[in-house]
């Protein structure tokens, strides 16, 4: 029977698991993580994992939920005053958001040797909705701020959101893009988009 733990020790195996987790799947990947590894480094049983997370996966998933609103925060950080925003400027914020995706040590690993897909068949549908929920909620007072001033079309914001997360899923194709040509792509790719999604003036 997994030991009891007060709220201390609990924050404190929590803290292990999420540093001891990040540092393992960011060098090995998922496939290659046991939970044994994880709690042999945490000072616990392995029965006593699952007190805390239901699945490696699970708790992957929770790791990259830090990583992600950590980079969504670093490229809001980046969104000029709404008067000076121009074509290049969405371009920019673009490019600088798949810049940061395609630099986590973390994600990249993840789109490596189909370990994002085994994460995403591990998890119950009500974890991803939550992931969707939260680009969402964060890239719409952008989005309708810069509808609101004339800047970006009038279309549904969940869209342009999508369009966003579509991008991010084009970088996982890269070797059958061309890995020669594909920066070439994806510059003229948004180009078209920022052009696409910037209001047209009269």
């Amino acid at each position: 029977m997994p030991k009891k733990f007060n709220e201390n020790e609990k924050q404190w195996i929590r803290k292990k698991l999420f540093e001891e987790g990040k540092r393992r799947f960011e060098s090995v990947g998922l496939k290659k993580t046991s939970v044994e590894d994880l709690t042999k480094a945490s000072g616990i049983a392995q029965g006593s994992f699952y007190m805390f997370y239901g699945s490696k996966e699970e708790l992957l998933y929770h790791i990259l939920l830090e990583e992600e609103a950590a980079i969504r925060n670093q490229i809001l950080a980046t969104v000029k005053e709404i008067s000076t925003v121009t074509k290049e400027d969405i371009k920019q914020f673009l490019l600088e958001a798949l810049r940061l995706l395609d630099e986590n040590p973390l994600i990249r690993q993840m789109y490596l040797d189909g370990e994002f897909a085994q994460l995403v068949r591990k998890l119950p549908p009500e974890l991803l909705k939550r992931n969707f929920s939260e680009d969402t909620d964060a890239l719409m007072p952008v989005i309708h701020s810069w509808q609101a001033a004339g800047i970006l079309v009038h279309t549904r914001p969940e869209l342009i959101v999508s369009l966003i997360r579509s991008l991010v899923l084009l970088t996982l194709h890269k070797p059958e893009i061309g890995t020669d040509i594909y920066n070439d792509t994806l510059s003229f790719l948004l180009d078209l988009i920022s052009e696409g999604m910037v209001a047209k003036r009269d």
